[in-house]
């Protein structure tokens, strides 16, 4: 049967400006942490202007938690994403140590994620999904609907683009 339903596209790139599908990211980040860390589930991933809200519930020990993490000032050198914590809250709204976070991402993160509680900064770790050589950097990050626009500042894919002219890249 023919179908003319074409899925919308995770990543769209409009000229300076990445454009990341909401709704296709939280789908992909149900899976992972389906499959990775089945007590944490995503409930909601979006935001509004520059500030982008992850929401996500837990169930351990028949205890369930909800909670919402809000992020601003996102920023992309060498490979390491960073952001900013507004706010960390759980249910009822209540306001979560930023040291409590920081030692739940030490034990089931690993390397890929560093929360800093008194500068109130994360950082993640993304130089293994990252090729070496590529230094691009984002100039703005925004949610509008459901998308994640970034405007991407200038950066260099010179060396990564040269190892691969070369046969050196994988």
């Amino acid at each position: 049967m023919p179908s003319d339903l074409v899925p919308r596209a995770l990543v769209r790139w409009d000229g300076f400006t990445l454009r990341v599908d909401l709704d296709g990211l939280e789908v992909m980040a149900r899976r992972v942490l389906a499959e990775k860390v089945p007590w944490l589930e995503l409930r909601r991933l979006g935001g509004a202007g520059s500030v982008v809200e992850v929401e996500v519930a837990s169930h351990w020990q028949g205890f369930r938690f909800a909670g919402t993490l809000r992020l601003s000032e996102l920023r992309l050198h060498r490979r390491i994403l960073g952001c900013r914590v507004e706010a960390v809250r759980g249910p009822l709204s209540l306001p979560i140590p930023l040291g409590l976070v920081a030692s739940l991402f030490d034990k089931y993160a690993g390397a890929l994620l560093r929360l800093d509680p008194e500068d109130r900064i994360l950082l993640v770790d993304l130089r293994r999904f990252l090729p070496a050589g590529i230094e691009v950097r984002i100039a703005d990050v925004r949610c509008r609907e459901r998308w994640l626009e970034i405007d991407v500042a200038p950066g260099s894919v010179a060396a990564a683009f040269t190892a691969r002219l070369s046969g050196n890249g994988a």
